[in-house]
């Protein structure tokens, strides 16, 4: 399965746009499988910190080759 991810905004009729560049990879036939994310609005930020430490607590000096550029 592959996957495409964009930003967009829920048109009258409950409509929603893909960008061009993206259909251009999309056939009429293709089955698709949408999954709708949106921002909560209550998520707590001590929640978003947390998560964001315990990602940051992941990562070792090692991993820094995966941040250089060719």
């Amino acid at each position: 399965m592959k996957a495409i991810e964009f930003q967009t905004k829920l048109h009258d009729g409950g409509i929603i746009e893909i960008p061009e560049a993206f259909q251009k990879q999309l056939s009429k036939e293709q089955d698709l499988r949408v999954i709708v994310l949106m921002e909560d609005g209550k998520q707590d930020m001590s929640w978003k910190q947390l998560t964001t430490k315990q990602f940051f607590e992941g990562y070792s000096d090692e991993d820094a080759v995966y941040d250089l550029k060719k």
